[in-house]
């Protein structure tokens, strides 16, 4: 027995020598992924057959039915959270065992079986892995496979009328939209569950004054045909009575099977153009130039204009008028600028011709750490005098995804954006102020009437959350709507209508998803992203047609953007100045009712630009 031992002990030590040998290499046991069958998609509740293929790369025999020998597919981690997929599996997690009674090294083991879609429509991925059963797991190459449980419900659009321009209170002859049948189902007029429609995205009854003759104030019409078989396209006619204000009314509008589901959300919208309104004409002067990073800027009642540096210098002019006079530079203490952290938004007070306060919102180093802080002063003269933090702890600071826009909103309370600081989950954290839409009070502390939201601690500052780089911020006149714009990362720049403890998805969500407990953007830039900044809605009859339009600054694209707003929804009208002046980082409505805009190119390139509308 101790010659045993001892012998035991040799092959350990000469294991260990030899760079402790796994026991996958001991045993001869190995596999290399060399295939699959497409992803399946199936109706739910039915079952489809699948193939995986796997190479022996080991040096031993793959043999079926021999304890020890025999390669099984298993579920990784021996998970058997994948039984309702199950039909026909050796045990509820171990999906097949090869085909082949042998697989010798360098030989094809191949792995068929049967999944079930379940009931609930989504999409499954089952993890999968080879095994030797009471020897060891081969080689992990996070492998899976991907089912979709679908319903057979599918259409994608194909055409549709030219959108109608009418006469105040005129009705549109007929508009039709066309849609392919896409999925596995035939639509069936007449058969509710089967009869293809097409209503106001989310059900949406603004649009009920425009109804003629429309099968109910959110269905404008249902198939003309009797039968739409998959392949087949379906034709929807109806008509619609245009308001009497002229301006452009956008209805968007989606596929339903009511009673089933609604089909694939494809942007398909008519625009109902109501003549009478004048466009204006734009004329634009550099106001002031050789800025470094303009970011905001802001306007005292007494004619004096504030702009912010991104490197910490906030600027005061005489007034707006071009080549006004710099009264001075001040430098904000303590900025930490690094890519789009620094001096950012700045506000005056609605009170200033009594209480000379001005705030900012800045990334700077304090108590051992870089934060975002919103800072109040007092204007004393043209200089600047520290009076007091409206926030000083919670928001981090980072060079991507700062946010950092403040505004005051009609209702008194001051607003703040916030970027989740390049880590996602604050976003989705009721306890972290990052990745939020804030509202405080003027002196910090909480209004009594923000939410609580679920989870967190106590009331708080957040307002809304779920929000990656919001960096516009504005209101909507009439109305009082927040209006939040949003950076992408990739994909899915967004303009958002804020309401109280409003969960806008990031970062499990991008873009419209229609999920309950989720608020979905007004608009978003889909596959692509704009770079999206600040955001201003345009005010007063000089802006003829385009008063009430919300205009958004681009950075990537080095545009500005005109949306018209219909209700709960944004659609783009308008693309101004492509390319003229660079990155444009801030729409601003000055005293005088014209726009102000920003750049943001760095290298003292920067400047002010004022936008004027006139009629003819």
């Amino acid at each position: 027995m101790r010659g045993v031992v001892a012998a035991l002990l040799v092959c350990a030590s000469l294991a260990i020598a030899s760079g402790r040998a796994s026991a996958t290499e001991t045993l001869g046991f190995h596999s290399q992924y060399a295939g699959q069958d497409p992803w399946p998609v199936i109706s739910a509740g039915t079952t489809t057959s699948y193939t995986l293929r796997f190479k022996n790369t080991g040096t031993e025999t793959w043999v079926r039915g021999s304890f020890g020998r025999q390669v099984n597919l298993g579920v990784v981690n021996d998970s058997l959270a994948f039984t309702e997929l199950a039909v026909g599996w050796l045990s509820g997690n171990r999906v097949a065992t090869t085909v082949e009674p042998v697989v010798a090294p360098g030989g094809i083991g191949t792995f068929t079986f049967t999944l079930r879609a379940p009931i609930n429509v989504g999409v499954y991925d089952l993890p999968l892995r080879p095994v030797v059963e009471g020897v060891t797991w081969l080689e992990h190459q996070g492998v899976f496979v991907r089912l979709v449980s679908d319903l057979g419900w599918h259409g994608k659009w194909v055409s549709q009328s030219a959108n109608p321009t009418l006469a105040p209170g005129a009705t549109s002859g007929d508009l039709t939209v066309t849609i392919q049948n896409t999925g596995t189902k035939t639509w069936t007029k007449g058969t509710l569950g089967q009869e293809a429609r097409l209503g106001i995205k989310n059900d949406d009854r603004t649009w009920a004054p425009l109804a003629v003759n429309w099968l109910s104030p959110d269905r404008v019409a249902a198939q003309t045909e009797a039968s739409v078989g998959p392949g087949q396209n379906a034709s929807f006619t109806f008509k619609v009575k245009a308001p009497q204000t002229p301006s452009t009314y956008v209805l968007a509008m989606r596929p339903v099977i009511d009673g089933v589901q609604w089909l694939e959300d494809q942007g398909i919208f008519v625009a109902v153009t109501v003549s009478g309104g004048a466009r204006p004409t734009l004329l634009t002067t550099i106001v002031q130039q050789g800025l470094q990073n303009s970011w905001d800027v802001a306007f005292a009642a007494d004619g004096r204009m504030f702009v912010t540096e991104r490197v910490g210098n906030l600027l005061v002019y005489q007034s707006a008028d071009p080549g006004a006079l710099q009264l001075a530079n001040n430098a904000v203490a303590g900025i930490h600028a690094s890519g789009e952290a620094g001096l950012m938004s700045v506000e005056v007070d609605p009170n200033f011709a009594t209480n000379s306060y001005l705030y900012v919102c800045a990334s700077r180093d304090d108590e051992g750490q870089w934060r975002n802080q919103v800072l109040r002063y007092r204007v004393v003269g043209n200089g600047i005098a520290f009076d007091s933090y409206v926030i000083r702890r919670g928001m981090l600071a980072n060079s991507n995804h700062d946010g950092c826009r403040i505004r005051f909103g009609p209702d008194g309370k001051l607003w703040v954006t916030m970027g989740d600081a390049g880590n996602g989950t604050r976003a989705q954290d009721p306890n972290a102020l990052n990745g939020k839409i804030l509202r405080v009070n003027t002196d910090g502390t909480i209004p009594a009437d923000n939410p609580l939201l679920p989870g967190a601690t106590g009331r708080s500052a957040v307002y809304a959350w779920g929000n990656r780089n919001p960096q516009g911020l504005t209101f909507e006149p009439g109305s009082g709507r927040v209006f939040e714009v949003e950076h992408g990362d990739d994909t899915q720049d967004e303009i958002n209508i804020i309401v109280a403890g409003g969960n806008y998805g990031y970062p499990l969500y991008r873009g419209p998803v229609n999920r309950p407990g989720f608020v979905d953007p007004a608009w978003s830039s889909g596959s692509i992203t704009l770079a999206t900044s600040g955001g201003e809605f345009l005010r007063g009859a000089q802006w003829g047609a385009w008063q009430g339009s919300l205009v958004v600054a681009t950075l990537k694209e080095q545009d500005l953007r005109r949306f018209e707003i219909f209700d709960v929804t944004a659609r783009q009208a308008d693309v101004l100045f492509n390319n003229a002046y660079g990155r444009l980082r801030t729409p601003r409505l000055g005293p005088d009712g014209w726009l102000y805009l920003t750049t943001d190119n760095g290298l003292s390139g920067d400047m002010i630009i004022r936008v004027v509308a006139t009629q003819g």
